[in-house]
């Protein structure tokens, strides 16, 4: 088994076994989610940054913007982003991309971790893509800074950015 088929396996066990529910064993250090939990809308900015060999900063790093919508340890998002920062050539359509992402978060001690996983597509194309991967939050005032590690279209990335809770 490849080492993304057995990525893909673990982040798909992990969505699996990962639910707002409480579990049957007993855990006085979290609170029951209460069930008039709301959603909520959030944005969310960042930039992927890749290692592709002897490419540029600007030919391997993408920048991005999410709306999305929470709802306890769950969200789903669309994201809309450029292939990289490199914009020395000229202009294209196909240069954009966008993407349905969804995430589900679990506490870590005092920050917050999660998994994704997304399916989107080039503009301009008929090119699909998928990204998963992993990540961690931390808090505070409706806002949070995140960092996460993700395979996206075939290439990893790390993935530093901010989050605003509305």
């Amino acid at each position: 088994m490849t080492t993304s088929r057995r990525f893909i396996s673990i982040v798909f066990f992990v969505l699996a076994t990962v639910s707002p529910e409480r579990s049957h064993a007993e855990d006085i250090s979290q609170p029951e989610p209460t069930p008039s939990s709301k959603a909520s809308l959030y944005g969310a900015a960042g930039l992927s940054i890749g290692n592709t060999g002897d490419a540029t900063f600007a030919e391997t790093s993408y920048p991005s913007l999410e709306l999305g919508v929470m709802k306890g340890n769950r969200s789903l998002g669309l994201v809309l982003g450029r292939s990289n920062n490199d914009f020395d050539g000229e202009e294209e359509f196909s240069d954009y991309w966008w993407e349905l992402k969804t995430a589900f978060s679990f506490p870590v001690g005092d920050v917050s971790g999660y998994a994704l996983l997304g399916l989107g597509n080039y503009l301009a194309t008929k090119r699909l893509f998928i990204e998963y991967g992993a990540g961690v939050s931390c808090s505070w005032d409706g806002f949070s800074i995140f960092g996460q590690a993700s395979n996206w279209d075939g290439s990893w990335y790390l993935t530093p950015g901010v989050m605003y809770g509305f």
